[in-house]
């Protein structure tokens, strides 16, 4: 029998009212896996994961911190060392099919970083060794590099294919314009080119495959080596651990990289 009008509207009008106070569904954890070199591994930053080893992952790294900030189930492949190769190689294997993000700094040792980082970036070295070594940086750079990520931007693409993608630059390592110990004007102007070109390689090919750029290097502006009055989030030369050298610290994670990539993410 049907309802009177009064009642109908007072039952309607409850059931809207609970549907409208129920909880919504939450949204499920991301399952985030983390790819890449030092950079994204956290190296300088501290804290490393013993287990680690020789990758020297840190708690203190962008992809721990953001898996922190949202609950996310964390893969960190991430190692210290890795080139564009290694990662497709060594790293995508732990990567799951149905993984919902996942972030990738690498690149910078496809070019021999730590090579021009020795020979350019210490007060015993000259020009001319300097200039051979980023020469030979920048032919990695045009001849073989593109080649790398192209293939292992299709390959996270094939072991993600519904993940949301975030691929990172790298920022530059020194301030110009200021005194400093570590490196000639010349050698660090020469060095953040160099940096240069490589993110913005890094910015075509990522985007070509769909996925989205992070550039640190405004973030970071004002914050490398030989800062000049600004706090330092780039290490210098570290005597006790000579790995730690030029890399982001804590800080240079937790408020450079991190508030960078989140945004995309």
């Amino acid at each position: 029998m049907p309802l009177p009008r009064p009642v109908a509207a007072l039952t309607a009008a409850t059931l809207l009212c609970a549907a409208l106070a129920a909880p919504a569904a939450a949204d499920p954890a991301p399952k985030y896996a983390a790819l890449g070199d030092s950079y994204a591994a956290g190296v300088a930053a501290g804290s490393y994961d013993p287990a680690s080893g020789d990758c020297h992952r840190s708690g203190r790294g962008y992809p721990a911190l953001w898996a922190a900030a949202h609950g996310a189930a964390l893969t960190d492949a991430a190692c210290s060392a890795a080139g564009a190769d290694d990662v497709r190689r060594d790293q995508l294997p732990k990567v799951a099919a149905d993984t919902t993000v996942v972030t990738l700094t690498v690149g910078g040792n496809d070019l021999g970083f730590t090579s021009a980082a020795v020979d350019c970036l210490q007060p015993l070295t000259t020009d001319a060794r300097c200039d051979r070594t980023l020469d030979t940086a920048a032919h990695h750079l045009d001849d073989e590099l593109p080649g790398r990520l192209d293939a292992l931007y299709s390959a996270v693409r094939a072991a993600a294919p519904a993940a949301r993608v975030v691929v990172t630059g790298y920022p530059r390592l020194l301030q110009t314009g200021t005194a400093c110990l570590i490196a000639t004007e010349s050698r660090r102007q020469r060095f953040n080119a160099l940096t240069d070109r490589l993110d913005e390689l890094i910015r075509r090919r990522s985007e070509a495959h769909g996925f989205a750029f992070a550039d640190v290097r405004p973030v970071f502006e004002g914050h490398g080596t030989c800062g000049g009055g600004k706090e330092e989030w780039i290490n210098g030369i570290v005597v006790s651990h000579l790995w730690e050298s030029f890399h982001p610290t804590a800080d240079g994670q937790a408020r450079g990289y991190l508030p960078t990539v989140a945004a995309l993410l």
